[in-house]
């Protein structure tokens, strides 16, 4: 197995999340794992998303992505709530562009939205075969720390929460070296929220973690 990579990310939006308690029943240490699609990436922080006038909002011009090369956060994206997407599928394909409401894609990026419009958070990650044991997400999870308007301690997402919506190599077998899996992570609470006109929530921090 291949090292894993720091990664961490900030971006604004909701986020809550499960105990890091949980990952102590792993009989190794975790590594982290970080980076933007193809190329490693420092720590994210400080990505905001705000409030404006719908008179002032621009929806973003999306470009249907391809899987990242290796293991990390693909993007975190604010789309339309509660649920008007396919969480089976990837939120830059073409089944969902037009639920997109902002994609934070790099380490201190802004995104604005629309005031008082409901929306829920998708974060997406890769969890490669060189970085875990099984191609499953329970060898991956992120873990997520957020303030501003909503605010949650740094904690880890379960894999409840999670969504593989590509993979290859099968579910759940030992990993090879081509196999990986590519994840939708969205908590409970971080559905159907709204943010008053001003108001920005900042993810100050996204790990993926992955076990191999």
């Amino acid at each position: 197995m291949t090292t894993k990579l720091p990664w961490a990310t900030a971006a604004v939006i909701v986020v809550a999340v499960m105990a890091i308690a949980a990952w102590s029943l792993w009989p190794t240490a975790p590594t982290v794992v970080t980076g933007v699609p193809g190329e490693l990436s420092p720590l994210w922080r400080n990505a905001k998303i705000t409030a404006i006038s719908p008179e002032e909002y621009v929806k973003p011009t999306i470009v249907i992505g391809a899987a990242p090369v290796g293991s990390g956060i693909e993007n975190i994206y604010v789309m339309k709530g509660p649920g008007k997407y396919d969480n089976t599928k990837a939120m830059n394909s073409t089944a969902n562009l037009d639920n997109i409401l902002g994609t934070i894609e790099a380490s201190g990026g802004s995104v604005a939205i629309p005031y008082d419009t409901a929306f829920d958070i998708v974060i997406a990650y890769k969890a490669h075969g060189d970085n875990t044991a099984y191609n499953a997400k329970e060898n991956a999870q992120i873990e997520v720390q957020m303030s501003g308007k909503i605010v949650y301690a740094r904690e880890n997402v379960g894999n409840a929460f999670e969504t593989i919506f590509e993979n290859v190599g099968a579910i759940g077998a030992t990993s090879g070296s081509t196999d990986y899996i590519r994840v939708n992570v969205v908590h409970d609470n971080w559905v159907n929220k709204t943010l008053a006109a001003g108001e920005s929530v900042t993810i100050d921090i996204v790990k993926l973690w992955c076990w191999g």
